[in-house]
């Protein structure tokens, strides 16, 4: 039996539990007679881009294509096209305008249109109230909290150089002075907001918003009480972060238990304050580094979103498969997806049983482990070791794609980038070995 820490903060934040509609260019063998949402949800994009070329003009054509802006991170767009998609689809009681909501409600969440995305989601109520249910009910009720809140901005007065560190639960964290408070802050693009601790948000003397939300736990299945507040300002580095989001939640499910010991997590900058900046960078050296007018060159590998998350194709067992990537994650897990595909493929697993711990209290669960995962990022190859498999469903954002790539994975490469602004996912080179 082993002990593994906490992945990433998503599960303690499991919003909207829509169906993995991502694409990739280089994904799988194309079934016979596949639908473009089938290759959308088989991460095709080629296919999907085909298909929609020979579509004729309308609400499906629209429709289908608003589904790719959201994955492809054109949100402005994909809001465009799925308005237009959307008044024929409800007219006519179309499933699909179901989907075509919770995306919009996605996109406006991205543009930071709080009320719009309240607005889309108590239209989805009203259209199809069975599948305003669970992940997607907790998504609504905090964009409820936020609905009056402006969108967050950014001003740039100079580059953004931060010392990180490795925390207690393997994280990479950095010191941030906030309200003349300074506090260690998980830097966390698997976040799908930044969080504050409620002891930490009565120090900063935050004010809270009226409402309560709920927001459940992938690892228990509880559901956790929060509250939301807005931060005036941030510093990060030459950034000043103005208006920013934060999600309150009890101190308690925020705390991490892994063995005799817990670590209490005060803070974590999430995903929206990491777009904003647009190209950020994590070094092996130990650094965060982001600044406005950074447009690194055209290199690395395509990137796209799971909603919130950003998403990449790695080749793995010799396939092009979508993961997400996490920089709070502090190893890489494959999902469920990647065991009923490669379960009876010869990889030399080996069952054992992990004690994974996380907000809410720990959960026992049996995993498979592959020795040695063969892994592909572009011209980039790196073999990571001992990554565990789990054989069923998580109840978390795990399940959807192929698993979720943490810091084994980065920590074999000098550097790693995330640009939003031209959707690329780029490694440095990698470590030198040890001389000889």
């Amino acid at each position: 039996m082993r002990v593994r820490l906490p992945v990433c903060v998503l599960l303690v934040l499991t919003f909207c539990s829509l169906t993995a509609l991502v694409a990739s260019s280089s994904a799988q063998s194309v079934p016979a007679a596949s639908s473009p949402e089938t290759d959308l949800a088989d991460f095709r994009l080629d296919e999907v881009q085909t298909k929609l070329a020979q579509m004729p003009a309308g609400p499906e054509r629209n429709y289908i294509a608003g589904l790719l802006a959201n994955h492809l991170g054109q949100d402005r767009r994909s809001i465009d096209l799925l308005k237009r998609a959307l008044p024929p689809l409800l007219a006519a009681r179309d499933a699909r305008a179901s989907m075509a909501l919770k995306i919009l409600a996605d996109d406006y969440t991205k543009t930071l249109a709080y009320a719009a995305a309240a607005k889309a989601y108590d239209d989805l109520s009203a259209f199809f109230p069975e599948d305003a249910v669970g992940g997607i009910r907790d998504d609504a009720g905090v964009l409820h909290l936020l609905s009056k809140v402006q969108p967050m901005t950014v001003d740039w007065h100079g580059s953004t150089h931060l010392k990180v560190t490795r925390n207690a639960i393997g994280s990479k964290a950095t010191k941030l002075m906030v309200n003349g408070i300074q506090e260690e802050w998980l830097l966390d693009t698997g976040a799908n907001y930044s969080v504050v601790s409620k002891s930490y948000a009565r120090r900063l003397g935050l004010t809270l918003l009226p409402g309560v939300a709920q927001t459940g736990s992938g690892l228990t299945g509880l559901e956790s009480p929060l509250q939301a507040g807005i931060l005036p300002s941030i510093q990060v580095g030459g950034a000043t972060v103005h208006n920013v989001v934060v999600l309150v939640l009890d101190d308690k499910n925020l705390k991490i238990g892994f063995g005799d010991q817990s670590f209490q997590i005060n803070a974590i900058l999430g995903y929206p304050v990491f777009r904003a900046m647009q190209v950020i960078t994590f070094t092996r050296a130990g650094e965060f580094e982001a600044e406005e007018s950074a447009r690194r060159e055209e290199r690395g590998i395509p990137m796209y979103m799971r909603r919130l998350t950003p998403v990449v194709a790695f080749t793995i067992n010799s396939v092009a498969l979508p993961f997400t990537l996490d920089t709070g994650a502090s190893a890489t897990e494959l999902s469920v997806r990647y065991y009923d595909r490669f379960k009876d493929s010869d990889l030399s697993w080996k069952q054992e049983e992990e004690d994974s711990a996380g907000t809410g209290g720990n959960v026992r669960r049996r995993i498979y482990v592959q020795p040695l995962v063969d892994l592909q990022a572009g011209d980039m190859a790196v073999i990571l070791k001992d990554v565990s498999i789990a054989p069923t469903r998580t109840n978390s954002g795990l399940d959807e794609l192929y698993g979720n790539v943490g810091q084994d994975l980065f920590d074999e490469f000098e550097s790693f980038t995330l640009d939003f602004a031209n959707m690329r996912f780029k490694l440095g080179p990698p470590i030198s070995p040890p001389a000889p």
